[in-house]
């Protein structure tokens, strides 16, 4: 019988192995059923007072306020969502047992019976490391998650679970060196796969060893989007266009109505003798500062800059840099495609074990990977 098994439920999770036997439960976070029952109760009885209040009042006679009790319906339907889910994700958890040699999983669902699987380490195929992006409401955040990967989904074993990027590289590589496994990440073009003998190595050292992955691109001429510059032993990458970012567009256009908006608003209490509200004042404050900030970050670009020794990254907003950071690239590990779904775009990294540069979130894909492969080539002096 074919039974699924969910993701990982916790948001801080590391297994020790210190010491076997061992085992480790990973469940939802305490704090987060607790806020989600406080919520869910304080919205019900919010919810069932406002429908007493306006059937109360219609009892005496009084006008009948269809819409408002249709809003105190959903709110009481929203709060017993939450109540009950705050109860279901207490009861759900994964159970792991490990005893030196084979993994033991119990899984227990929120309804339904528990499940129990065993597994020998022998049968993983590495030790992955991948970002999870979460939404929860207008929130967004990554969870970092290193686990034993097996091509069974439901067998794999999570090692660290955090929503902190701290040091979570070394904390991937020491597991994989534990079990002696390959370290796995996934690219864009699919799971990339480095054995733990060779963590250590640069990107240099890789290719001199000839266990540099295929390049399969990266030469000249360059996409139209990049303008490829050497002088003084330096190679110089800018866009040559400004690429608009979506969202950064889509809040603009709000910010800049809600401006105009306001202007009108105020205009039109002026004429009418009153003097405008503090609160336009205030919300007219937020709104010049966010299309203020807005178009600066439509306008704002980079520039690489491919030195013998170093590669710096420069944040260029109308033509001046405001911010410059470099990586010794001697110690290049890695470059990679990361996804960010915040903006639905690719950006691209430089990966040392010291820091992880980013940049080029707005490139279209194709010339990001061009990107990639030339970079890595002027790496390895090719």
């Amino acid at each position: 019988m074919l039974v699924h098994i969910p993701d990982h439920f916790s948001s801080k999770f590391k297994f020790d192995f210190s010491k076997t036997p061992t085992s480790k439960t990973d469940r939802n976070s305490l704090s987060k059923s607790v806020l989600g029952f406080i919520l869910g109760f304080s919205m019900l009885g919010l919810g069932i007072f406002e429908m007493l209040t306006f059937i109360a009042a219609e009892q005496k006679g009084g006008q009948s306020f269809m819409m408002v009790e249709v809003f105190a319906f959903i709110i009481i339907l929203i709060a017993l969502g939450l109540i009950i889910g705050s109860i279901l994700s207490l009861i759900r958890y994964k159970k792991f047992y490990f005893d030196g040699d084979n993994f033991n999983i119990i899984y227990r669902p929120s309804i339904g019976v528990k499940h129990k699987l065993t597994e020998s380490i022998n049968n993983y195929v590495g030790v992955r490391l991948r970002v999870l992006f979460t939404q929860v409401g207008i929130f967004a955040k990554n969870r970092y998650i290193i686990d034993l990967y097996h091509e069974d989904a439901s067998k794999i074993i999570p090692l660290y679970i955090s929503t902190q990027n701290k040091d979570i590289r070394n904390i991937w590589e020491n597991y994989a060196r534990l079990f002696k496994l390959p370290a796995l990440s996934i690219g864009e073009r699919g799971l990339v796969k480095r054995d733990y003998e060779d963590l250590n190595k640069s990107i240099k050292e890789l290719y001199i060893e000839n266990k540099l992955p295929f390049i399969a691109s990266g030469k000249i001429p360059s996409p139209s989007s990049l303008l490829i510059e050497e002088k003084d032993n330096s190679i110089f990458i800018t866009p040559k266009e400004v690429y608009w970012d979506t969202f950064s567009s889509l809040f603009l256009f709000i910010s800049t109505t809600a401006m105009l908006l306001l202007v009108m608003g105020g205009i039109y209490i002026t004429f009418n003798g009153s003097s405008v509200p503090l609160k336009y004042w205030i919300l007219g404050g937020v709104s010049l500062f966010a299309i203020i900030y807005f178009i600066i970050k439509l306008f704002s670009s980079y520039c690489i800059d491919i030195r013998d020794n170093k590669v710096f990254v420069q944040d260029i907003v109308l033509g001046s840099i405001i911010k410059e950071d470099f990586i010794d690239a001697n110690k290049i590990e890695n470059v990679e495609l990361s996804y960010n779904p915040i903006i639905d775009r690719y950006t691209l990294a430089l990966i040392s074990d010291d820091k992880v540069l980013t940049f080029g979130n707005r490139l279209p894909v194709n010339d990001l990977l061009w990107l990639k492969d030339f970079i890595i080539r002027k790496l390895v002096g090719n």
